[in-house]
């Protein structure tokens, strides 16, 4: 029973070891990038719906809901394989493929409701179009106390140089 243990767990951390050395960072140019992405929510809660619907069409935009919002990015070549999906830092990325061309990434964890008792997790996709220019999606859930909501998302992105401003933008 032991020995069946310690081959489990030899097996198991070869395998982590396996998938990070086959990891591969995206094939695209580390600096600064211009993001434009796009959300929808569906599921919400009655009162946070007529929140949304409250909101002018240029709010929504600001925020990237039903239309396009843009923002800068820095990317170090140690941020290649990230989400890049802006406030990504506040879930654990989870990293299920990794090639030069795409990313799939998974995030648990997540923030976002967390103080209300919710759970969220986030799916992104990356795919490389050219080392300047990439596209991805994203899905999300929240759920718990009466929520059962969803986002879907769609971005690009464009390599702008190689410098970064002192603020990461």
């Amino acid at each position: 029973m032991k020995k069946s243990l310690v081959l489990v767990g030899c097996l198991v951390i070869c395998a982590a070891v396996l998938f990070a050395v086959t990891e591969q960072p995206l094939n695209v140019k580390p600096g600064l990038w211009q993001v434009e992405r796009t959300i929808t929510y569906s599921g919400l809660p009655p009162q946070y719906q007529a929140m949304l619907d409250r909101l002018t069409p240029e709010q929504k935009a600001a925020m990237g809901i039903d239309a396009p919002h843009p923002f800068k990015t820095c990317r170090t070549e140690k941020q290649l394989n990230t989400s890049w999906v802006q406030g990504d830092n506040n879930c654990k990325w989870t990293v299920l493929k990794s090639t030069g061309s795409d990313l799939e990434v998974h995030g648990t964890a997540c923030r976002e409701g967390k103080n209300e008792g919710r759970t969220s997790s986030v799916d992104v996709t990356i795919h490389v179009l050219d080392p300047e220019h990439l596209r991805g999606n994203i899905h999300g859930t929240e759920t718990g106390n009466g929520i059962n909501a969803t986002l879907d998302g769609t971005y690009t992105a464009k390599w702008i140089g190689a410098t970064c401003s002192a603020d990461g933008k």
